[in-house]
């Protein structure tokens, strides 16, 4: 089915996210902001 597909691709590594998946890479970038506001302040 289509979902299974999507789900399939969205798990894949991708080579120009240094080989992450896009949820991996999705949780860097929100670690990165949400650590650079904490330290911000």
């Amino acid at each position: 089915d289509l979902e299974g597909v999507a789900k399939t691709l969205n798990e894949r590594p991708r080579k120009t996210l240094g080989f992450k998946t896009p949820a991996e890479a999705m949780n860097e970038l929100l670690l990165s902001v949400i650590t650079g506001v904490a330290t911000a302040g």
